[in-house]
């Protein structure tokens, strides 16, 4: 039996107007909801206060957008379906960024604008109701700290260089081997040995060289598939590398669309890409191959 609809106070109704408004029936309901439950048959600002810490308990740190991508909502024309992230690198001068994730993201945004990806993804929707793990998302991030969870996203892209070394200006100091964050380099007697299966590509052993004698390419995005939190959590796995923005593109047209045509209705990507999917991606040549032919076939 649904509760019954409550009067609030004055200083609750008037807590209640600060709160976004695409959020505020929600609110009203649940602590409506929690009051009636109790016994209750007033809502107070004491109530709505309560309410309030346990949400930002919860929801902290989250971003407005943030909010209304997990808010459900109709399944109709237009429903959000698409959520492209990126770190936020240049509003805060982060020194780590390899690269320009504006560039990254608006090219996957034209894409999926020309290619109707959206509406696309929301017919595989069956339910009345689109929820926050009905949607798919991709995440930039500007270097390996992946400020915008690509290991946790459906498709993630971060930015990494590949260094190598040169061996007769090394003196084998061994600086590089106790900077590398992650522990990717070994310097016995030797020039660095790197374990490119450890190395995220961050750029580190580079800057600290005091000789010079270690050059990064230039940078690239790391693309990674099939992440994703909630009852069975997942690292995503690294499946390749793209060289520019289009190339992303390519590979990202790939998965999705493969994803689009071949998932049964309502099911997640990572559960797709695990259950029978995987191989299909993951060695680097067929994923470049696929993606260059989808290129092709577009145009």
């Amino acid at each position: 039996m649904p509760a019954p609809n409550l009067p609030w106070d004055s200083d609750a109704e008037l807590a209640l107007r600060r709160v976004p408004f695409f959020v505020r029936g929600m609110v009203r309901r649940k602590v409506n909801e929690r009051v009636a439950e109790r016994g209750g048959e007033l809502v107070t600002y004491a109530d709505f206060q309560e309410a309030e810490d346990r949400f930002k308990s919860v929801m902290g740190g989250k971003s407005e957008d943030e909010l209304k991508r997990m808010i459900p909502s109709d399944n109709t024309e237009g429903a959000q379906m698409l959520i492209v992230e990126s770190c936020h690198h240049k509003l805060s001068n982060c020194p780590n960024a390899l690269i320009d994730t504006d560039e990254w993201r608006t090219a996957i945004e034209d894409w999926a604008d020309r290619d109707n990806i959206n509406e696309k993804l929301r017919a595989r929707i069956k339910d009345d109701r689109i929820l926050f793990h009905h949607k798919f998302r991709i995440a930039i991030s500007g270097c390996p700290n992946g400020c915008s969870r690509p290991q946790i996203a459906d498709i993630g892209a971060m930015g990494a260089v590949r260094p190598d070394v040169d061996p007769s200006e090394c003196t084998e100091c061994g600086g590089c081997a106790d900077a590398c964050p992650d522990q990717a380099i070994t310097v016995d007697d030797a020039p660095p040995l790197f374990d490119r299966t450890a190395c995220l590509g961050c750029n580190t052993c580079e800057a600290i060289c005091p000789t010079h004698a270690i050059t990064a390419s230039a940078p690239r995005a790391r693309i990674l598939a099939a992440g994703k939190l909630g009852r069975h959590p997942r690292l995503a796995d690294v499946i390749g590398d793209a060289d520019y923005p289009a190339e992303l593109v390519d590979t990202v047209d790939w998965i999705v669309n493969d994803f689009i045509k071949n998932a049964p209705p309502g099911e997640r990507f990572a559960d797709f890409w695990v259950r029978d999917q995987k191989a299909r991606y993951f060695s680097p040549n067929r994923l470049k191959d696929a993606a260059r032919s989808a290129s092709r076939n577009r145009n």
